[in-house]
């Protein structure tokens, strides 16, 4: 699910060359090269490292960032959550801690180039997912639309990954398309009250 445009065609081999050139940026900065670690990290942004350094690999997007949510402001436990690039959402990131010494605890992935080992992130089939990944806890989520489902992998006592799932996709005179990953969260249990996906 690549969130930008496609290549323009070219007349002639320079002007295909630059115009291959352009698009391999653009793809580049769509999104965060490398796995998914349960309970570890999304490609370069580890649970734990320092805000400097995740605001760094996420140069690569290009696009600044925007705010989502502050919780706590002015205190040692301020919360902040932040959707990057700025004109659309293909990942978040939330820091914990006073300016200077904030570490990522919480990061969420929304595009398909980052999967784990076994192959799974954004659009694999909840079929596959249960198939995989044995032993998930999974529960309803009514708040938000559309309703969804989260399964959780690890322990909400320790750092760990959620597996949000949109609904059955059904169209008309169609079969309807099976629930599908629609975001990855890894995340430390660092705030009970905050809702594992999506609430903004």
């Amino acid at each position: 699910m690549r969130l930008t445009g496609g290549v323009l065609g070219a007349v002639t081999i320079a002007a295909a060359c630059l115009t291959a050139s352009a698009a391999e940026a653009t793809r580049q900065a769509e999104f965060l090269p490398g796995r998914i670690v349960p309970g570890k990290s999304i490609g370069p942004l580890r649970l734990g490292m320092s805000e400097q350094a995740a605001r760094q690999a996420l140069r690569r997007l290009d696009r600044g960032s925007r705010l989502v949510k502050r919780i706590r402001r002015g205190t040692p436990s301020e919360y902040v959550e932040y959707s990057y690039p700025i004109l659309y959402t293909a990942y978040e990131v939330g820091y914990l801690g006073p300016p200077a010494k904030r570490r990522v605890v919480l990061i969420i992935t929304h595009v398909d180039e980052n999967k784990t080992r076994e192959g799974v992130g954004v659009s694999t089939t909840e079929t596959r997912l249960l198939r995989t990944y044995r032993g998930l806890r999974c529960k309803q989520v009514l708040v938000g639309n559309p309703a969804r489902k989260e399964c959780l992998l690890g322990s909400r006592n320790g750092p760990h990954t959620i597996f949000a799932l949109g609904p059955e996709h059904v169209i008309s005179g169609r079969p309807p398309l099976p629930p599908r990953i629609m975001g990855v969260v890894v995340r430390s249990p660092f705030m009970r009250s905050r809702p594992d996906y999506g609430n903004h």
